[in-house]
Order: C-alpha cells, then sequence, then structure tokens
C-alpha cells in the first residue's frame, strides 16, 4: 500500500505506441515546498500584526528527499517554524523559549525537530539534522532515538539555493552511541563520541563545526569537508582542496553560520498535488 505519504500520489493510465495499457506512475508532479508550511503567526514583540508564509532554507526537491527519510507517522503533516535567524536574529534565548511554548503547547504529543544550517560566506554548504525531540533548556545530557539523522549538500555541489541533492546519513544498525542530540548552554550537538558531534551549533549561534569522526552516524568526514564524486558519491577533501570558507585552524572544520531555521511537524495534513 506504501506510506503515508507515497498513498497521496495517484496513478495515471496509459498507452504504449504498441497500444499496450497498463498502470503506470506519473512523472514527479511539480510540488511547492511552500504549500506544507504553516503559517507564522503575529507576534508583537516582533512587531508583525499580520501572520505570514515562512520561507525555508531548502529547496522543494530537497523537502520531497527528507519527506522518504523521516519516519512514515510524520510524513505528509505540515512543518511549523520555530526559530529563525531571519525572524529572531541569531538569539538562543529566543531559540530556548520557542522550543518551551511549543513543548508546552503539545501537551505531551511527539514533536520532532528539523534544523537547518546555511552556511558558509555565500551560503553554499547546506546541512542539518532530523532529530526525534525538540531541544529544550533541560536536555544536559544526549536524547533522542536512532530515527534521527544527518544530511547535507557537499561543498561542491551546487549552491543550496540551486537545488543541490541531499546526502542523508543514519544511525548504523549496530549504532556505536545513543549520543544524538544534546542541547546545553545554548549549543546544540548532534552526535558524538569520535572527535565529536557530527554538527555542534556554537553558543552564539554564529559557527558551526563538525568533527572529522562521528561513530553515532558511522561519519569518518565532515559533513563540511564533503565534496561530490562524478559518479554520484562523497569523499573528503583536505589541504589545497578544503573550501576557502570552511576553517582548519585550532581543531576540527568550522565555518561561519549564514542562516538558521528549527522546524517541527505539526498534526494538520497537507495534500500532495
Amino acid at each position: 500500500m506504501g506510506n503515508a505519504y507515497t498513498r497521496l500520489l495517484s496513478f495515471s493510465h496509459y498507452t504504449d505506441a504498441r497500444g499496450a495499457e497498463g498502470p503506470q506512475e506519473p512523472p514527479t508532479p511539480q510540488f511547492d515546498v511552500s504549500a506544507v508550511l504553516e503559517e507564522v503567526p503575529p507576534d508583537v514583540y516582533l512587531k508583525r500584526d499580520t501572520a505570514m508564509t515562512p520561507s525555508i532554507l531548502i529547496t522543494s526537491t530537497q523537502f520531497l528527499t527528507l519527506q522518504r527519510h523521516i519516519p512514515a507517522r510524520f510524513q505528509s503533516r505540515c512543518w511549523r517554524l520555530l526559530f529563525c535567524s531571519g525572524l529572531h536574529g541569531f538569539s538562543r534565548l529566543a531559540l530556548q523559549n520557542s522550543c518551551a511554548e511549543e513543548l508546552k503547547s503539545a501537551r505531551g504529543k511527539e514533536r520532532p525537530a528539523i534544523l537547518i544550517i546555511s552556511a558558509g560566506s555565500d551560503g553554499s554548504i547546506l546541512l542539518g539534522a532530523y532529530i526525534s525531540c525538540i531541544p529544550q533548556a533541560s536536555n544536559k545530557r544526549y536524547v533522542g532515538t536512532e530515527e534521527s539523522f544527518l544530511f547535507c549538500v557537499p561543498a561542491s555541489s551546487a549552491l543550496a539555493s540551486s537545488g543541490g541533492a541531499l546526502r542523508i546519513f543514519k544511525p548504523p544498525e549496530n549504532v556505536a552511541n545513543h549520543y544524538f542530540m544534546r542541547y546545553d548552554n545554548g549549543t546544540i550537538a548532534v552526535g558524538g563520541g569520535g572527535k565529536g558531534p557530527a554538527i555542534f551549533l556554537h553558543e552564539d549561534l554564529t559557527s558551526v563545526s563538525c568533527s572529522t569522526f562521528c561513530p553515532t552516524f558511522d561519519l569518518k568526514e565532515s559533513l563540511l569537508l564533503l565534496s561530490e564524486n562524478l559518479n554520484g558519491g562523497c569523499h573528503a577533501t583536505a589541504g589545497a582542496d578544503c573550501p576557502h570558507k570552511v576553517s582548519l585552524e585550532g581543531g576540527e572544520p568550522e565555518t561561519s553560520v549564514r542562516a538558521i531555521q528549527l522546524w517541527t511537524i505539526g498534526d494538520e495534513y497537507y495534500l500532495a498535488s
């Protein structure tokens, strides 16, 4: 029968050149990711007196890729913006308050989080994580489940705004540890062990580092140093080939953050066109 998302896409009937008939899956329909994003309500503090439809840092194609990997029970549900540097600035207090308010209103319902980061001086690095729970100030220890995963667009791919293909990194079957996510003193760490988190968003929210070895997701290279092979695979760059916007001085690869968004998935469903 397929999952909740695929069941929304109908099948068409076709006739081939020889007159044979049969069912055929239609071409990928035109999809506008804005149709699945909940409106952001008015905010007196931010001096916004009307609701608005938010933008998202990923393309419609990248969104559909994520849809195939998130748990089936959340597929085809609308996304809700919790935090956006374009609206809230790089304020960890705003991030913390937005997460706390969402958890309060959820009243015990599951609320996963999708962290999306546009990094590098030109925003050409896209990376993020699907986390099985929303960050909150009490997360002094690692939380989350094996449903969590990482994603990125390799630095040598097209700019994020041009729709580079997402690479997905899930925990291995025999996961080395359960260091999925920790929120502590304003920092967000995804993954751990080895040489550190696969994604570490610093407390000022303006820089991010990605370790070169993270056993949680079986990563043996930094997400900031991945380059795309001609055959579609990925390899790590180093030395002279290192992207100019990534610093290797003093430890693990690090770069500046251009924009951050944190989303959750609500209870309402959208219909694929």
